[in-house]
């Protein structure tokens, strides 16, 4: 329950200090802990048809909207470059839209510490 409360107060902390960034990115942004503390801009969430409250509540977002393919891909390149190399990934990936439809995307994913916790950033953009 510690930790719970502790997420939600990190997050609520860097929703506060990305919010130009979130608000004025041309790219996609979302903060990731974990399935259920994540934030993200508008932007990204309307790449998947979502919206940002929508994105926030779901659970399993990774396996809903990104192909099968792509899914060990993005979890291998999170637990390699955020947990363990602790360094900043660029790669590719076709994600799934709310509608069904796929687009290709490119991502840059960088560990982000902040107060005991290892977070992932990530920029988002489509890609043609």
């Amino acid at each position: 329950m510690a930790a719970e409360h502790e997420h939600v107060k990190i997050l609520n902390e860097l929703a506060e200090q990305f919010r130009p960034l979130f608000e004025n990115s041309p790219e996609g942004i979302y903060l990731y802990i974990d399935e259920v503390h994540k934030i993200c801009n508008e932007r990204f969430a309307k790449m998947f048809g979502l919206t940002v409250k929508e994105w926030e509540a779901m659970d399993g977002f990774v396996n809903k909207h990104a192909i099968p393919g792509d899914v060990e891909k993005i979890v291998s390149m999170y637990h390699q470059h955020i947990h363990q190399e602790l360094t900043p990934a660029r790669f590719q990936v076709t994600g799934i839209r709310k509608d069904g439809s796929r687009f290709k995307a490119e991502t840059d994913m960088i560990p982000f510490p902040w107060r005991g916790e290892m977070l992932a950033l990530h920029f988002f953009r489509e890609v043609k």
